[in-house]
């Protein structure tokens, strides 16, 4: 049977954030962000394993953390790298090299979206079982203009077609793993999973509802934001 992954993204500094701790491991009313998100997946019926991708020189606290606030699925820390793609890769390897399945269901996650919730989670894997991947997305609530300078446009496009990603983005290991490796040999690098999968003619993606709650924390203001939410009981 397939195991289900919770491949957590925790690799990056946060600089838009102006804090010398990284945004992941900021306080969030008593807990790191990080904790609130993994203790999300610890929760879920729909995963079994949690791996996380951290900031080099925080390996060891992630795991002093984790003990403390029992994520018992916790099974692996990679070393984040220079770029998501690469921390994907660190990630991928481990697996690979740990007895993980290439049929397994790996959902990749932004440490940095605590509020994910269980139903994201199941539409996530159920949809990835069905047909063969997972992209989180909200419809656009606005409609979008297309600018190569910044400046002027001449195309624009309905807010009825576009289609705003979240995290998580799910996939097989296998699929994940010949694309990383057929990215690395034509030299492509990609921010975002989806975005390497479509340049890789690994389509079509298929969305699942995401959540207007399910926030990245970006800037500080963010986290003002995350707290109210998390007072009032919203998530």
């Amino acid at each position: 049977m397939s195991r289900k992954i919770a491949f957590v993204m925790a690799g990056g500094y946060g600089d838009r954030m102006h804090k010398e701790t990284p945004k992941q491991f900021l306080d969030l009313l008593g807990k790191p962000v990080i904790i609130h998100t993994l203790l999300k997946f610890e929760q879920s019926n729909d995963i079994d394993v949690i791996i996380v991708a951290c900031l080099s020189g925080w390996i060891d606290k992630l795991r002093k953390m984790a003990a403390i606030y029992n994520i018992t699925k916790l099974k692996g820390v990679v070393e984040g790298g220079c770029n998501s793609q690469e921390s994907i890769s660190n990630g991928i390897e481990y697996m690979l090299l740990n007895g993980y399945n290439e049929d397994d269901i790996v959902m990749v996650h932004e440490s940095v979206r605590p509020f994910i919730t269980d139903k994201i989670i199941s539409d996530n894997v159920n949809s990835c079982m069905l047909r063969g991947n997972a992209v989180t997305a909200i419809r656009g609530n606005e409609s979008y203009l297309y600018s190569e300078n910044g400046i002027s446009s001449e195309q624009h496009f309905m807010r009825e077609n576009m289609f705003m990603v979240q995290t998580p983005q799910t996939f097989k290991l296998g699929c994940i793993a010949s694309a990383i490796n057929e990215a690395n040999e034509k030299g492509i690098v990609s921010q975002s999973l989806f975005i390497l999968m479509s340049q890789l003619d690994y389509t079509p993606l298929y969305m699942v509802d995401g959540d207007r709650f399910n926030l990245k924390l970006t800037y500080p203001e963010d986290l003002k934001i995350f707290e109210i939410l998390l007072k009032m009981n919203i998530r």
